[in-house]
């Protein structure tokens, strides 16, 4: 048996962790969700994930059944790694700890391999540096979502606080184009997001529409970087499609020789996810300055996209 890593590659709420809880029913592999959450700094987070895991995993519409850091518990060296650095937790464009974030990978590989284990890995903090992932000798899985649905699901999980929280770090350091993002951001007063009546609310149409340009400007730079590479791409909304379905079998088959099927996936038809806000002048400038679109136009042009894409790809 091959013991060859597998690594799936994506963005917040893109449909990584449905795939990863198809490969993880296998009884030959051993899984590392989310090897760079914040929790796994901590045994007292660990614990009150797990306290609470049927309740989260219930209201993010999560597949999982094995607990979400259950193979990270007890390890002192995982603890270390995630407590050190803060940047580890946040989307970094560019950063000096590339080669401890791969040790720190090849770490948790060889646990799994004296099991005897498939390494197996469900990674979204690092959707800006595909290059780290890139470097280690694995089956590499991009999964990525219709924007809008990723955008609404986004705001529902976390008010999109970590690409704020992300867009101020660049600024600090000086690192651009996310440094022009903040300029934006703070040229255009946008506020917080917030709850009100437990529903989410914006201030206006525009404020809407803001949040929705600096999320895409996000979405797009992660698609750029991560296109770059030789990974299996899945476009996560059209496996609603049998022959797409068999087509996505048959290579996950050939890249890690284990059968796959997706008679169970189902799109979740939220409302929401028709609300279309526009994206903002001055980012779609933006956008056409600073990412090359031609390998991102490229690979969206084999893929069935409905309205929603539309704006996007008058872009390119």
């Amino acid at each position: 048996m091959s013991l060859k890593p597998i690594i799936i590659q994506n963005f917040f709420r893109s449909g990584g962790s449905y795939l990863y809880d198809i490969f993880n029913t296998n009884p030959d592999i051993m899984g590392f969700y989310e090897p760079f959450h914040a929790s796994l700094a901590s045994k007292e987070r660990i614990q009150k994930q797990k306290d609470n895991f049927n309740n989260l995993k219930e209201k993010l519409n999560h597949p999982n059944k094995e607990f979400y850091f259950q193979n990270f518990q007890d390890d002192e060296f995982i603890l270390k790694f995630n407590s050190e650095k803060f940047q580890r937790f946040i989307f970094l464009l560019k950063r000096n700890d590339s080669e401890d974030c791969k040790n720190y990978l090849e770490y948790l590989i060889n646990r799994s391999k004296t099991k005897n284990k498939i390494p197996l890995f469900k990674i979204n903090r690092l959707y800006l540096n595909p290059d780290i992932i890139n470097s280690i000798s694995s089956s590499k899985i991009f999964i990525y979502r219709d924007p809008i649905e990723t955008f609404w699901s986004n705001i529902k999980l976390n008010r999109l606080k970590p690409f704020y929280y992300s867009i101020a770090y660049h600024w600090k350091e000086k690192i651009e184009p996310f440094r022009e993002i903040y300029d934006f951001v703070m040229k255009n007063k946008i506020n917080p997001i917030e709850i009100i009546n437990n529903k989410f609310n914006f201030k206006n149409e525009e404020q809407l529409n803001l949040h929705y340009s600096v999320f895409i400007f996000f979405w797009i730079k992660g698609l750029e970087v991560n296109l770059k590479y030789d990974f299996l791409n899945i476009y996560y909304n059209d496996l609603e499609n049998k022959e797409y379905q068999n087509e996505i079998s048959n290579k996950l088959k050939g890249l890690t020789s284990i059968s796959f099927n997706f008679n169970n996936f189902k799109i979740l038809n939220n409302p929401i996810y028709k609300v279309v806000p526009k994206i903002n002048e001055e980012i779609k400038n933006l956008i056409i300055k600073r990412i090359d679109t031609n390998k991102i136009k490229e690979e969206l042009n084999k893929r069935r996209f409905d309205v929603n894409f539309k704006e996007i790809f008058e872009l390119f």
